[in-house]
């Protein structure tokens, strides 16, 4: 039988697997990602003099230098529904870390998306 760890349970803490997430990518005059930009996050809510008001703290933004690309590929489906055109880019960055990039060739946004 498992214990409890006395941890309470964090719902808000939970996300799907694997989603991806909205980037920004620096690219050289090549078209090959230099760099990945990722956004403000929010990282915690708290209350402001015991008031429902919540004030959302954000961590700024990071830079993370791509230091390695490996595959490259595309993928055009649904081109009779909903079309789905990307192109999808292994990177190694900074500190070690692998990531899949994508760019949505219709709307031009990049996201990233851990394997």
């Amino acid at each position: 039988m498992v214990q409890t760890t006395g941890t309470p349970l964090r719902s808000h803490r939970l996300r799907p697997v694997n989603t991806p997430r909205r980037v920004f990518v620096e690219l050289s005059k090549r078209g090959t990602p230099t760099a990945v930009l990722s956004p403000p996050s929010p990282v915690r809510e708290r209350g402001t003099g015991g008031e429902e008001q919540r004030q959302r703290e954000t961590e700024g933004e990071t830079r993370l230098s791509v230091v390695a690309v490996g595959e490259e590929w595309r993928v055009y489906d649904e081109w009779w529904r909903n079309p789905v055109m990307r192109r999808y880019v292994e990177v190694v960055l900074e500190g070690g870390k692998h990531t899949v990039l994508y760019q949505d060739e219709i709307s031009g946004d990049w996201f990233e998306q851990t394997p």
